[in-house]
């Protein structure tokens, strides 16, 4: 056999996820309610994991520093890569048009192939943000095509083989994750409230989702869908990937490593997908190992990111010629990375020993420390930059003398030494003017730029004209110029050079406005601080006050944040929900830190409403709730429901007092149920029911507390509270609707056709009604007999298998549509039916014959099981009903029953067991029959398990095959007693 290396070492991570996927799904199939639930909120934790170790690199380099530390979960992961190439190496799959590494690595790689100069594009690359959005675009589009290739070879290798059920799925899951955008592995439980065959219906995502709300401090940060606002992955690349067996791994696997003394390009270009999946599923498997709460600890964490010794000295050893020094300086530098680029260039100089690379890296680190704005430390590395010129070629280095003091000045000027600035401007352009007219206009437009960076505007105005007559026509800094001169000349009246001034201020607020956007996607809240501080100097904003008291509160500086919310409130205009927002957050903020509720948390919480007064007048139908959700947001998070409860009463009680518009109950409870808290809605709510007299407006709390139940997965319950909302108003369109979901969730369907017929007449407009109207009557069409049977729990079995099918038609009316889950569910229903009804009560009257089962538990006597020369054994299908074990028979065993007696009749238990049936109305004949039903089923189960339909028109009509032999079954069950 060809082993194919291709699928473990380009889509390792794909593979490892089918797997995660399968083994989940395993996993959950026979637990109760309750287990599963949790189930599903653990895997909603593991999510939102992968989710995070993408985005904060201060998390990923904790979490793999961890991973170093546990010889167990790294020896599970080496076993589990193995285990995977074993899996896939029978694939005879190899992507034709395998996107490659990725980021600057493939900039440099392009440029290469088109004779370009590596470096050059680098920088180029990273100072154009469109040019990086447009790349990484494509590069996501280009990845994502990939991926499905590879799944789809693996979806056709597994339908090829028999009893693959939930690897098909798991596969299926995989391609929707990739299809719709996801990346972040198994998504089961965060973003599919019906996934096939794992049981996930809409109470366990809710469920999930309230976990997370009342655990989680990030919540907000997290999401499992695609998300157009990833943070520059510049710094996480600077985490360091490489892993204890990783060498050894890849020289087994792949004949050569990364790892290797001198690794060719061609190794890295091919593995660096490995090393980085190999990364993650290490990641993955040490959360995998934590308990429930450790999850949620390590979750709510603070990762402050700094770059390890261990990259920095790999990137120390790396070849001089490769510059993968200069590369991630650069890569740092124009992504706002400017402290971890300066680091980066502290580590290198501190082992360089040429001089000129000493002087490229002093004065890189520098620059990074001036676009900081720290210009002590840029000082302190411009001046060791000056020092180094000494060690450049002579043509060199009168020029960067002159760069360097000017750079220094420039410092000095920013630490107030103005007057030492200018006078140092005029000396060095007096200096320059003894050198050729190349060196001297080169001069000259840095000083002008200096100028330009320290305000000096009338400096900067003399430099460039002293620059043009001596610029070179291909000089790129000419266009530059000759823009601002043109601006100058436009503004030459005004003394104060206020255009100027204006433009600059506008320039210098949007940088610093993407340096904030950029920390804080990246979880770097010390950088964030820092630029949201520079942005108050530069224009001071109720909202930036608002931005940076989350900040401080981060950082547990809560009396600050208080002061800044106060000024933001005091700031920002009477009818802004900035305003209402900041009263409200002191008011939490106060009563948080004080533990108390007191005059000044009562006073903040009525001048947030008297605000959010004013604004309900000038914008109707204003929406209360917006002034809600940041206090249930803050609230559950608390760990103290008294306070929570006191601050909320405090807020209603202000709430009537101003007489503003609307219960505050009721907007309490809808803000509760938004984040799927149910039971705290209902408080709420019902208190906002008791107040109400009959009509209109308790009609419609009353669907809300009905929608409380749906979200906890009790249609039935839900559906008496739709009842009584019908009761106050009969014309309530939402509650008839209400009472059909309700319906179709019991598969009560011809009374959820006559609740939305109702819904219709009253609101003939809605779409969504007549769509919902034409979905349950497709199902109607194919009712399983439900009422006949007795058992809840047989009967909640197939409304499982209902709801699995009725997410089919979420999607278009031709796809491809995989109904084995369904099937299965109904073969599962019918297995159980048949046990309950018939078999058990059998079951337990041989094992009650003492003449059979002498010893109570010790089961069917062994003469009588296993036989003698005169009493032949026990048939199969019978030792499966009468074991110890409670077990019901497989639909293929019923189409064996028959035969099974008539063979082994001489044995007094299957004598007795065939009186027994008889006796409650199953003869042979009845048996044969249900025989044959099961024995069509079984086949019915097995070819949909296993075959794709094409429109949602053969799903129903291969449900509706199904449905009538279920219905058979059940009309044989229920006629003839039992």
């Amino acid at each position: 056999m060809t082993i194919n290396i291709s699928p473990v070492r380009d889509f390792l991570w794909e593979s490892y996820a089918v797997r995660a996927d399968r083994e989940f799904l395993c996993s959950v199939q026979d637990l109760s309610h309750e287990e599963k639930r949790d189930r599903f909120i653990d895997h909603a934790l593991d999510n939102l994991m992968l989710v995070r170790l993408k985005r904060d690199p201060g998390f990923a380099k904790y979490v793999l520093e961890r991973v170093r530390e546990s010889p167990a979960v790294l020896e599970r992961v080496r076993q589990t890569i193995l285990l995977i190439f074993g899996e896939t190496a029978k694939i005879a799959y190899s992507d034709p048009d395998l996107p490659g590494p990725k980021g600057l690595f493939e900039v440099m790689e392009r440029a290469v192939e088109n004779g370009g100069n590596p470096l050059e594009e680098v920088m180029q690359f990273s100072q154009n943000p469109s040019l990086v959005s447009s790349y990484t675009s494509d590069r996501i589009r280009r990845e994502r095509e990939s991926k499905l290739r590879y799944l789809q070879a693996r979806l056709e290798a597994a339908e090829g083989e028999v009893e693959n059920d939930l690897e098909i799925l798991a596969i299926r899951r995989q391609m929707s994750d990739q299809g719709s955008g996801l990346y972040y592995g198994p998504g089961m439980g965060v973003d599919d409230t019906l996934f096939p065959a794992a049981g996930s219906t809409a109470d366990i995502f809710h469920a999930a989702n309230r976990f997370v709300v009342q655990n989680l401090r990030f919540r907000g940060r997290f999401s499992a869908s695609g998300d157009p606002q990833l943070p520059d992955q510049s710094l996480m690349e600077c985490v360091g990937l490489n892993l204890p067996f990783q060498a050894i791994l890849e020289r087994a696997l792949f004949g050569r490593s990364v790892a290797d003394p001198h690794p060719d390009v061609e190794a890295a270009r091919e593995l660096w997908k490995f090393e980085t999946d190999s990364a993650t599923i290490t990641a993955y498997e040490w959360f995998l190992s934590l308990s429930h709460d450790e999850k949620v600890r390590v979750l709510n964490g603070n990762y402050p990111f700094s770059i390890g010794e261990q990259y920095l000295s790999d990137l120390a050893q790396c070849s001089p010629e490769a510059h993968l020094h200069l590369v991630q300086m650069t890569r740092l530098f124009y992504a706002g990375f400017y402290e971890h680029a300066a680091k980066v260039g502290e580590y290198l100089f501190s082992r360089e020993k040429k001089g000129k690379e000493k002087y490229v890296l002093a004065d890189d680190i520098a620059t990074a420390y001036r676009e900081y704005e720290d210009y002590r430390s840029a000082l302190k590395w411009y001046e060791i930059a000056l020092k180094l010129t000494k060690k450049l070629e002579p043509g060199m280095r009168q020029h960067k003398e002159f760069v360097e003091r000017k750079n220094c000045a420039e410092m000095r000027h920013h630490l107030g030494n103005c007057e030492q600035f200018r006078r140092e401007v005029a000396r060095i352009a007096a200096d320059a003017g003894h050198f050729p007219a190349e060196i001297r206009g080169s001069v000259e437009y840095n000083l002008a730029e200096a100028c330009r960076r320290t305000g000096e505007y009338a400096l900067e105005y003399e430099h460039l004209t002293e620059y043009m007559p001596l610029a070179d026509p291909d000089d790129p800094h000419l266009r530059v110029a000759l823009e601002r001169l043109e601006i100058f000349a436009l503004t030459l009246d005004e003394p104060d050079f206020r255009t100027i001034r204006g433009i600059e201020l506008r320039e210098r607020e949007e940088k610093y406005r993407q340096r904030l956007k950029t920390a804080m996607l990246s979880f770097q809240y010390g950088d964030a601080m820092h630029w949201i501080d520079r942005l108050l100097a530069v224009r001071p904003t109720p909202e930036r006050y608002t931005e940076k008291s989350t900040l401080c509160r981060h950082f547990g500086r809560s009396v600050e944040a208080i002061d800044l919310l106060q000024k933001a409130a005091e700031l920002s205009h009477e009818d802004s929900y900035t305003k209402v927002f900041s009263w409200i957050s002191l008011a939490l903020l106060k009563a948080h830190t004080s533990g108390d509720v007191d005059g000044e948390v009562s006073g903040a919480i009525r001048l947030a409403l008297r605000s959010a007064g004013i604004r309900g007048r000038k914008l109707p139908g204003y929406d209360y709730i917006e002034v809600i959700k940041p206090i249930i947001y803050e609230t559950v998070g608390w760990g103290d429901p008294g306070l929570s409860a006191r601050f909320l009463e405090e807020f209603a009680g202000e709430f009537s007092a101003l007489g503003l518009p609307g219960d505050p109950a009721r907007f309490i409870g809808e803000a509760y149920l938004q984040d799927s808290l149910s039971e705290e809605a209902r408080v709420w709510l019902q208190e906002a029911a008791g107040r109400e007299g009959a009509g209109p407006e308790r009609a419609a709390v009353f669907t809300l507390i009905a929608g409380s139940y749906v979200v906890e997965g009790d249609p039935r319950e839900a559906c008496e509270w739709y009842a009584r909302a019908v009761e106050d108003d009969p014309v309530l369109s939402v509650a008839y609707a209400g009472m059909a979901q309700c319906h179709a969730a019991l598969m009560e369907y011809e009374r959820a056709l006559t609740a939305l017929k109702r819904a219709r007449d009253l609101d003939p407009e809605n779409t969504d009604y007549r769509k919902m109207e034409e979905e349950i009557a497709g199902l109607a069409a194919h009712v399983i007999a439900l009422p006949r049977i007795n058992s809840e729990e047989v009967r909640s079995v197939f409304r499982t298998g209902d709801w699995l099918l009725y997410s089919v038609f979420t999607g278009p009316e031709r796809a491809s549509y995989d109904i084995g889950p369904v099937v299965v569910q109904y073969g599962k229903g019918v297995e159980k039916m048949l046990y309950e009804e018939v078999l058990r009560p059998v079951r337990e009257r041989i094992r009650q014959d003492e003449r059979f089962c002498p010893a109570p538990g010790s089961g069917v006597e062994g003469r009588f099981w296993d036989g003698s020369k005169k009493v032949p054994a026990l048939p199969f299908t019978l030792k499966a009903v009468l074991g110890n074990a409670e077990k019901s028979l497989s639909l293929g065993q019923w189409a064996n029953q028959v035969s099974d007696i008539r063979n082994r009749v001489h044995n007094p238990v299957t004598r007795a067991f065939r009186d027994l049936m008889e006796e409650r109305g199953y003869s042979e004949e009845v048996i044969g029959r249900i025989g044959d039903l099961c024995r069509t089923l079984s086949l019915e189960r097995n070819g949909a398990a296993h075959i794709s339909f094409y429109s949602r028109d053969e799903v129903m009509e291969k449900r509706g095959e199904m449905v009538g032999v279920i219905n058979e079954v059940i009309g044989i069950v229920y006629g003839r007693g039992g």
